[in-house]
């Protein structure tokens, strides 16, 4: 199982944030960015399985 914690959310996003600062080529960013959506989702299915895993509980 994969773990997605707020930091690795926050270095992708600080990520995305420099690339585009410095102007980074369109195939970079759309790379940065979607890395960053991935990481989004993986940690929301994470959330929702903890949740579902507490009310089994």
């Amino acid at each position: 199982m994969v773990v997605v914690t707020d930091a690795d959310v926050s270095a992708a996003r600080d990520a995305v944030r420099r690339a585009q600062t410095e102007k980074a080529s369109p195939e970079r960013l759309a790379l940065l960015r979607r890395d960053l959506e991935q990481l989004y989702r993986l940690q929301a299915r994470q959330m929702i399985e903890e949740f579902r895993q507490r009310e089994r509980s």
